[in-house]
């Protein structure tokens, strides 16, 4: 979680980032043109949230594009990402039976200060259908492909679902009350005018930095005054998710009984292996390879094969799996 609501200095994959990230289906093409892919793509958003312990303060899903207001308390905005737009493409290329990039390039990230702009920037974000024409701004929370769809359902919405933005104004809070104020505040905000639409989209989603000349100023000194800290960073970041794995991992092993000891004396395929290996891929980042490794389970291509055979053939009625279930992996 982000300590506190004091403005922050994210720098590239900083712990507690905050980050307006944006990208484009591959020469605009309308990736998310049906309801299916939207729901495919709002599915694996939803994994990669719980994966990578994000927090999402705003989400919307248009046409041919999305835009996503994500923070990074593992500072891992840049592994998140890959494995999201990786895992929908596999997903969308496998059902249409066709192969190839799906997105027009990498993302783009700008690192957002909070406060003000902050909360501009979740405004901005749940317009967006309006500015496009494609939903009412009156009818606005009964879109389903933003976030504003599931904020006010308080006691349904997604635990990642982060509106602590709202503690920037005085206008509204997280109440039933609180969330009709915030429709009205959209209303108020809501524009036809294709001058202020070309302003709102220069100053939200182009350059590098979305905050105040203090806070630009500071990361700016400190890209330039240390390059190297970039990527050691990076490097760092690496250890970092290894660190969380392995501790995750000793949730898991305490749950049921097991040690690292016990791994190598067991097979491959071992179903405690396989429970302990399963709840990790589905609520951790963690790789096969690590898996292989650290539980002495073989080739990370056998980790994905007895995961696959074991989620189908022996997780419903493997005790182990039973134990893990209730388990709640602390990132």
């Amino acid at each position: 979680m982000f300590s506190g609501l004091m403005p922050r200095k994210p720098r590239i994959e900083a712990l507690g980032g905050l980050y307006h990230v944006i990208n484009r289906g591959n020469y605009r093409s309308a990736v998310f043109s049906t309801e299916g892919a939207r729901k495919s793509f709002m599915l694996a958003l939803d994994e990669a949230c719980v994966k990578f312990g994000w927090e999402l303060s705003a989400y919307c899903v248009m046409g041919n594009h999305f835009h996503l207001c994500v923070g990074t308390p593992l500072g891992n905005l840049s592994s998140g990402m890959r494995w999201l737009q990786g895992t929908f493409a596999s997903r969308f290329n496998r059902f249409r039976k066709e192969s190839g990039h799906l997105f027009q390039g990498r993302f783009k990230s700008i690192a957002v200060e909070p406060g003000r702009h902050w909360l501009d920037l979740v405004d901005y974000i749940h317009l967006n259908p309006v500015r496009a024409g494609i939903a009412d701004v009156s009818t606005l929370g009964k879109y389903p492909w933003t976030s504003l769809y599931w904020f006010p359902k308080r006691k349904s919405r997604p635990a990642y679902l982060d509106c602590r933005w709202m503690d920037y104004s005085d206008e509204f809070a997280d109440t039933r009350g609180g969330w009709r104020q915030y429709a009205s505040r959209l209303r108020l905000k809501a524009t036809d005018d294709p001058e202020e639409i070309e302003r709102l989209d220069r100053q939200m989603c182009r350059g590098w930095c979305l905050g105040g000349e203090d806070f630009r100023k500071s990361l700016a000194t400190e890209f330039s005054r240390d390059r190297s800290a970039v990527r050691l960073e990076r490097e760092d970041l690496a250890k970092l998710d290894s660190d969380r794995w392995a501790a995750a991992l000793d949730q898991c092993l305490g749950r049921i009984g097991k040690s690292l000891g016990d791994a190598a004396g067991s097979k491959c395929s071992a179903d405690w292996k396989l429970a302990v290996a399963l709840k990790l891929k589905r609520e951790t980042s963690v790789t096969n390879r690590w898996l292989a490794e650290r539980l002495a389970m073989g080739s990370p291509k056998g980790v994905s094969a007895f995961c696959g055979l074991y989620a189908r053939e022996r997780e419903g009625v493997c005790p182990y799996s039973a134990k893990l279930r209730k388990l709640n992996i602390v990132h």
